[in-house]
């Protein structure tokens, strides 16, 4: 069995790193993760770098959502930070490596980098534009933001499927199938924020219901579902599984895809049934998504090299789907309770689990692992990208997790708890994008490893 990791530097075999100067095994054949699809001569750096320029992108606007809670802006309320986190930082993100992964599993030729940048520019630039002008009352450049981000799913969408059409190399099915619907519940969701920002739902009346209904397209139907999907093939890569096609994924991309349009589609037409039976296909899906991880973890290698950066990667995505089944089961509690009632919605209950602890901590996670592979450098200039990606790796993995605790507590319990959860998260995501700003920058190998 050969185990291939996205790092081009370290490919492990039986959990092993090879010496460089080994010879191969005859027998031994390597399937590269983002390769030509049987077509030699493809410079990947281009893809390498648009991925590079996108999670650097993606780790500012959290920063500048961190920055804005803690002193206050937006009047201390969560609409700011959250659309800087959510469709700045993982909407970014997600521009940049869902495209990625689609070209890479199924081996064929990534899209011109020039139009994988205007993709990243629109989302970016949608995101940053409403993030500033909607509170500040701008409505013109909010809407054009708001619309630049729908262009920015349409390119995304394009970017993705178009070129992996071509692959010759094996597609997961079931993990485009998933990017598709959560690119489609994306889009449905702009189209109600932009029908905000135009004040048509507001002038109606119908935005009491149409809030929820946004919230569970974009954060469940979107991020959730990618993070979800990407963890299918991330997970067991970083562990150092193998990845195996199992009746779960159906039900994970099925229950998260269709129920969160379900129930948003309960809460705009004011259907309790509908709400409900949505809610219950997205637990179902979460509980896939558990058992897909399980199983994963059961196959894992045993690493023998870069222990504090494996435990730290690991140990972030382990915890992103912890985070995510509890974040989906607050959410069923409430529909179970309050039905489509928009007066049951709140969205300070699911900050903790879906925000901090699914999202935001999936990203680091991925970046982390990711950057050795996409930056720049050489292998020694990687493994040095390691060693301070790393540092501090267990006392970061704790503070991030008591935090989102506290988060999730805050919304049950005293104010207190949250505001100590928003301090200890923004210290704990802070120190990890400075360290992601000290890893692009290495030149020199760091001397011996990074604190555990």
């Amino acid at each position: 069995m050969v185990i291939v990791a996205h790092e081009p530097d370290a490919i492990w075999f039986h959990g092993r790193v090879p010496d460089p100067t080994e010879p191969k095994p005859a027998v031994t054949q390597l399937i590269s993760l983002g390769g030509a699809g049987g077509r030699g001569g493809v410079d990947r750096g281009p893809e390498r770098r648009i991925v590079l320029v996108g999670l650097v992108g993606a780790a500012g606007f959290v920063a500048a959502a961190g920055v804005a809670r803690l002193i206050g802006l937006g009047g201390g309320e969560w609409w700011l930070p959250l659309h800087l986190a959510m469709a700045g930082g993982a909407g970014l993100a997600i521009a940049a490596l869902l495209p990625h992964f689609t070209v890479s599993l199924s081996g064929s030729r990534p899209a011109p980098a020039p139009a994988r940048a205007v993709g990243l520019l629109l989302i970016g630039g949608g995101a940053l534009s409403v993030a500033v002008a909607f509170p500040a009352g701008w409505g013109p450049v909010a809407v054009s933001g708001a619309v630049a981000y729908a262009l920015g799913i349409v390119a995304t969408a394009a970017l993705a499927f178009f070129p992996a059409r071509a692959g010759l190399g094996r597609r997961f099915g079931v993990v485009e199938v998933a990017y598709g619907l959560a690119l489609a519940n994306a889009a449905a969701a702009v189209t109600l924020a932009i029908l905000r920002l135009t004040d048509v739902a507001t002038l109606s009346g119908a935005w009491l219901g149409l809030k929820p209904a946004h919230a569970w397209l974009n954060l469940v139907g979107f991020v959730t579902l990618v993070v979800a999907a990407t963890l299918i093939h991330l997970y067991p890569t970083i562990v150092g599984s193998r990845i195996r096609s199992r009746p779960a994924l159906v039900v994970l991309v099925v229950g998260i895809g269709l129920g969160a349009p379900s129930t948003a589609l309960g809460y705009a037409l004011g259907s309790d049934v509908i709400a409900r039976i949505g809610a219950v296909a997205v637990s179902a899906g979460a509980v896939a998504m558990v058992m897909v991880a399980v199983g994963a973890w059961e196959g894992r290698g045993n690493w023998t090299t870069d222990p504090a950066w494996h435990r730290l990667t690991i140990g972030h995505l382990s915890a992103s789907v912890a985070w995510l089944a509890a974040g989906i089961g607050v959410l069923l509690v409430g529909v179970a309770a309050d039905g489509a009632d928009p007066a049951g919605w709140s969205l300070a209950r699911v900050i903790g689990p879906l925000g901090s602890g699914m999202a935001l901590q999936a990203l680091v996670g991925a970046w982390s692992h990711l950057l050795p592979s996409v930056g720049p450098g050489d292998v020694a200039r990687h493994a040095a990208q390691r060693r301070e990606l790393a540092r501090w790796a267990t006392p970061r993995l704790v503070s991030w997790n008591v935090a989102t605790a506290l988060l999730t507590g805050g919304a049950f319990g005293p104010a207190w708890l949250t505001g100590a959860g928003l301090a200890l998260l923004g210290m704990t995501l802070l120190v990890s994008v400075a360290l992601l700003g000290r890893a692009l920058v290495v030149r020199e190998p760091a001397g011996g490893p990074a604190p555990a």
